[in-house]
């Protein structure tokens, strides 16, 4: 089941909502609409629990949370502009409980061009928490400082310009954490970096941790466990990257490939599987390649009835491939996008070989076990 739905486009980038935005609109409603405080910068007041009618107050609080989401948007945008102006393609932008991530083809290496990407969102942040504030004035001046619309423009300029200061934290993989990755890319190997940048993150995200703990704050809790996953993560992929960089498929793909007929029986396919060590199959027909079968596929079927389906019958048709001369880390990427283990090698429409995940993983621990011998 697919977690997130796509709500237009921008810039021809595809807008997805994940599932979990749909559960913090009407909390971040029933949270601003429940309180009414100074905030930190001015003195004024914000949040919406002041505000009557009830029906008025929430209905500027459920405003106030699409629009912050809408700012969360634009912040990630931010990011995308300046990837796209430089030559970045973005697949996709989702957003996300924390905020919204942009799904990019690569992420920059050029430490000035990471430095220009990472500082983009908060950017976009500071400028909308400005504007914010500056038509809060205007408004604060005509309609008056408790207005609800008052209110709404002054709890969004605050919420912004924290956006923004939370986001400069040094904490990796946010953009603070991204911008100090740049810093010391430009003083060390680019893995080195992500490491270094990944352990200040996850030290970070232990003390958020320990903060959220004995205060109960569970929210905090929770970020800091994000942030924690986020870093190793993105530390695991990018050793990743490093390890298959310069890797093309065609070095590391199986040229002798075992194939299955579509007309097999799932019982003979079976035997098959157990006699090879094999969990899946292309399947050809006529010298074409018709689809993949894997033993997922057999165990939809239930046992009585595998002596009377063919393969055909239950192969996947949607097929994903890659070329031969494509870098390995792309084969790695789509594996893990599209949730499967191996990609028909395709070249002029011939089937030349196929790659697994477990031929990915050999490259890796290949090239992890040459750097251990250089470093001893």
């Amino acid at each position: 089941m697919n977690s997130s739905f796509q709500i237009g486009k921008v810039m021809g980038i595809p807008l997805r909502l994940h599932i979990t935005f749909l559960a913090i609109i009407p909390w971040i409603a029933l949270i601003f609409g429940s309180v009414s405080m100074p905030d930190p910068f001015f003195g004024k007041t914000y949040g919406f629990g002041a505000v009557e009618p009830p029906l008025v107050r929430w209905a500027y609080s459920f405003a106030f949370a699409i629009l912050l989401f809408v700012c969360v948007a634009l912040h990630e945008l931010g990011h995308s502009y300046v990837a796209r102006v430089n030559g970045i393609s973005i697949r996709s932008i989702t957003l996300y409980l924390f905020g919204g991530v942009a799904a990019m083809e690569e992420i920059p290496r050029e430490p000035r061009l990471e430095l220009k990407m990472a500082f983009a969102g908060p950017g976009v942040s500071g400028v909308l928490g400005i504007l914010c504030m500056l038509l809060y004035s205007q408004s604060a001046a005509f309609l008056g400082e408790e207005h609800p619309f008052s209110t709404l423009l002054l709890t969004l300029g605050v919420m912004n310009l924290i956006l923004m200061g939370f986001n400069l934290l040094p904490a990796f993989p946010m953009d603070g954490g991204r911008l100090l990755r740049a810093y010391f890319a430009t003083r060390m190997p680019y893995v080195t970096a992500t490491r270094r940048a990944a352990s200040l993150g996850k030290m970070f995200a232990i003390f958020m941790g320990i903060l959220g703990l004995f205060s109960f704050n569970f929210l905090l809790l929770l970020i800091a466990f994000f942030v924690y996953i986020g870093a190793s993560e993105e530390e695991k992929a990018t050793a990743i990257d490093i390890s298959l960089e310069g890797i093309h498929v065609r070095n590391i793909m199986s040229s002798q490939v075992q194939t299955v007929g579509p007309n097999m029986s799932l019982r003979a396919l079976m035997d098959l599987m157990f006699r090879e060590k094999h969990r899946g199959y292309p399947v050809m027909d006529s010298g074409a390649l018709q689809g993949i079968v894997t033993i997922s596929d057999v165990q939809r079927v239930p046992d009585s009835q595998r002596d009377l389906t063919t393969v055909g019958e239950v192969m996947s048709r949607k097929l994903f491939v890659i070329g031969p001369e494509e870098e390995a880390s792309a084969a790695m990427k789509m594996m893990q996008e599209k949730g499967i283990r191996r990609l028909p090698v395709m070249e002029e429409d011939k089937m030349v070989g196929i790659v697994s995940r477990e031929d990915l993983v050999r490259a890796i621990e290949l090239w992890s076990e040459r750097q251990f011998s250089e470093r001893s």
